[in-house]
């Protein structure tokens, strides 16, 4: 019944945008709809009889092509247990309005197929139409909207934001989770007024009752600019978070400042029981710029060996990157604490109530990665 109602809906929201496009977009002729394509490795398609459900990749636009790839947040996706096709949309079919009915084009054709979860993912303009279709009155299990954007980014950066007011305010009474994220440094609008269309945003859609998750300009090295959610770093940093947004409804644990995020990320912390050095002892956490959350427990000092572990989490890529422990002892120094493992150097030291580290690659010193770690004190069981 719910998928018939969706495509009864579907095909009366249409008839506007059809109308006003003067045709139909024909799937072979307009745009492809297959199982995506990657920049990595993927596991095979599914099927809707065994899939949790299906994500739609929906591309962002390009000056002449666009990479219609699907990013490493949609592959996080399929080694986790759902299938993922892409609309591949030709260059002359590439405005707004074509990307819109291509979307819904895409939306009907997996109903047809099966899929009762359907999750619509996009990018740049291909987010603006995800977005746009939820409005024109589709009903999917969510969206996750990377930068939307639909307008340029000279004289018409700000509709972006004002043109899009009117289409989240039809957003009231929608069952759809809304995920988005919003980078600093994008030109096509945060670049231009930061730290405006997320809080806005935020506010808007609980006034509505909406479940919802704004990442607004994460402060994380790296996931800065317009397309800084097609990267690696980002589905590192917020695959396991957004992933369990979409499963659950609610916005899970996954600020930089909130220990809670361990968990989501299945870090599980330790209770310590501290053994001098006392100002080193505790549960430090942080991300590495290439997105990976990990926590260092320390739980004391015995002469120059500092007794900790290091304790990763889910990772882009949940079958390689899984969370692990391993026993990690450091070595004090002048400068603080040092460790040296088979591919890398690891140095720590104290800034006031953080510890800044970096790992630099012996192969290649060019090769430096940059960590601020900070105590989760609430975590600690004192001796």
């Amino acid at each position: 019944m719910g998928g018939m109602r969706a495509t009864l809906l579907g095909v009366a929201a249409w008839l506007i945008p059809a109308i006003a496009l003067g045709q139909t977009m024909v799937e072979g002729k307009h745009f492809d709809f297959s199982p995506a394509e990657y920049h990595a490795a993927a596991p095979p398609v599914q099927g809707p009889k065994r899939a949790k459900g299906l994500v739609i990749w929906n591309h962002g636009r390009g000056m002449t092509a666009a990479d219609h790839k699907a990013p490493p947040l949609a592959l996080h996706f399929a080694h986790r247990g759902w299938d993922v096709y892409g609309l591949y949309r030709g260059w002359g079919n590439d405005d707004r309005m074509r990307a819109l009915q291509i979307v819904g084009a895409g939306i009907e054709k997996a109903w047809q197929m099966g899929y009762r979860r359907i999750v619509l993912m996009g990018q740049s303009a291909g987010a603006y139409a995800a977005i746009e279709a939820v409005r024109y009155g589709y009903e999917v299990d969510a969206i996750i909207a990377m930068a939307p954007a639909a307008h340029g980014n000279g004289s018409y950066w700000q509709d972006n934001d004002y043109a899009m007011r009117p289409i989240w305010e039809r957003f009231a009474g929608k069952k759809t989770k809304v995920a988005v994220a919003y980078f600093s440094g994008d030109d096509y609008y945060e670049a231009h007024a930061p730290n405006v269309r997320g809080p806005w945003l935020q506010a808007k859609l609980s006034s509505f009752g909406v479940p919802h998750y704004v990442i607004n300009q994460p402060d994380i090295a790296g996931l800065k600019g317009h397309i800084a959610g097609h990267s690696w770093n980002f589905a590192r940093r917020f695959g396991p978070c957004i992933f369990d947004f979409v499963d659950s409804g609610e916005a899970p644990a996954c600020d930089e400042g909130d220990p809670g995020a361990l968990a989501t990320f299945q870090i599980v912390a330790p209770r310590l029981e501290t053994a001098g050095a006392a100002a080193l002892a505790g549960l430090w956490y942080g991300t590495w710029g290439g997105g990976r959350l990990i926590a260092i427990p320390i739980e004391g000092v015995e002469g120059n060996r500092v007794l900790a572990r290091y304790m990763t989490g889910l990772g882009a890529n949940p079958s390689v990157e899984t969370a692990e422990s391993v026993d990690w002892p450091l070595t004090l120094t002048e400068a603080g604490m040092h460790r040296q493992t088979a591919n890398a150097v690891f140095e720590f030291r104290r800034d006031g109530d953080r510890l800044v580290g970096t790992m630099t690659a012996k192969h290649n010193p060019a090769l430096r990665d940059e960590i601020v770690l900070q105590r989760a004190n609430e975590l600690i069981s004192a001796r």
